[in-house]
C-alpha cells in the first residue's frame, strides 16, 4: 500500500517486509520518530480505527498518538506484511498509587506467534526489543524487562535498582479495532483517565528521553535539563521542534 511507503519515509525504516530479527530495528524507529502524545484525545476526536485513520494522523497531520494509535498502528503495518501478530488488552499497574488503573484494561499491546509481546506504547516505558513470554529478560537501551506468571510485564528502567510492574496483559483474547475504539473512549470520558487532563508529549530518543507537559520540557540523556514552558505558543514551538522536527 502508498501509504505504508509513506509511513516508511516517516519513520525512516523501509516497510517493505519484515523478519524477527528485524524487529528491533523496527521498534526503535518506531519509538524514535513517533511521539506518545494525548493531543487527540484532549480533543475528544472519534473516529474508527482504519487505515484511514492512521493515514490522517501520521502521515496528513503527522502527529502520534497515545498506545491504541501507536500499538494499532504497528499491528496494521505488521499484519500487512503476512507477520503473526494479535492486539491484546491490558491493565496498567500505578505504582504511585500502588493498585491498577481504576480506567481497566485500556492499554492494548502485541503478540508476536504466542512467543513475544511488542508494545511501541506505553509512553516512554518502551522495551525496544520484543519481550519473551517465557519470562526470559531481555535489555536495551531503556532498561531491561520480562513476563513473569504468563501475563505480567515487569520492567527496570536504567538507573533504577528494581523491577517494576508494568502492566497485565490477558493472553487468552485477542482484541479487534471495536474494541480499541471503546478504549478511546474511556480514555477520552473517564474521570480515572490520567490522559484527558493536560497536554502530554513524550518521546525516547538513542540516548535518553524527552517530556512535554503544560508546565516543562524535560530532556533526559547524559545529563537532564528542565524548561518552563510559558505558555500555549511557545508549547507548540517546543513540540514541533522537539518531537516533530519541523519548525513552529
Amino acid at each position: 500500500m502508498d501509504w505504508m511507503k509513506d509511513l516508511g519515509q516517516r519513520i525512516e525504516f523501509p516497510l517493505d517486509a519484515i523478519t524477527f530479527d528485524q524487529l528491533p530495528d523496527l521498534l526503535e524507529a518506531f519509538a524514535y520518530q513517533l511521539p506518545f502524545e494525548n493531543t487527540t484525545v484532549l480533543e475528544k476526536r472519534v473516529r474508527p480505527f482504519s487505515d484511514e485513520r492512521f493515514i490522517e494522523t501520521f502521515l496528513t497531520e503527522r502527529r502520534g498518538g497515545v498506545c491504541y494509535d501507536l500499538n494499532g498502528l504497528l499491528h496494521r503495518v505488521l499484519q500487512e506484511l503476512n507477520c503473526p501478530v494479535r492486539l491484546v488488552q491490558a491493565t496498567v499497574y500505578d505504582t504511585k498509587s500502588d493498585a491498577w488503573s481504576a480506567t481497566g484494561p485500556t492499554h492494548v499491546a502485541i503478540l508476536w506467534n504466542e512467543t513475544h509481546l511488542l508494545d511501541t506504547g506505553f509512553g516512554v516505558n518502551l522495551p525496544l526489543v520484543p519481550v519473551p513470554l517465557s519470562g526470559e529478560t531481555v535489555h536495551s537501551a531503556s532498561g531491561s524487562y520480562r513476563i513473569i506468571n504468563n501475563d505480567t510485564l515487569e520492567m527496570k528502567r536504567t538507573g533504577q535498582a528494581e523491577f517494576v510492574t508494568g502492566y497485565r496483559f490477558d493472553r487468552e483474547t485477542s482484541i479487534t479495532t471495536d474494541d480499541l475504539s471503546k478504549m478511546e473512549q474511556i480514555i477520552q470520558q473517564s474521570d480515572a483517565s490520567p490522559f484527558n487532563k493536560g497536554r502530554l508529549v513524550a518521546m525516547r530518543t538513542p540516548t535518553g528521553q524527552k517530556t512535554l507537559t503544560e508546565r516543562t520540557l524535560r530532556i533526559e540523556e547524559t545529563t537532564t535539563t528542565e524548561l518552563p514552558v510559558a505558555g500555549p505558543a511557545q508549547f507548540e514551538m517546543l513540540y514541533n521542534t522537539h518531537f516533530l522536527g519541523r519548525e513552529s
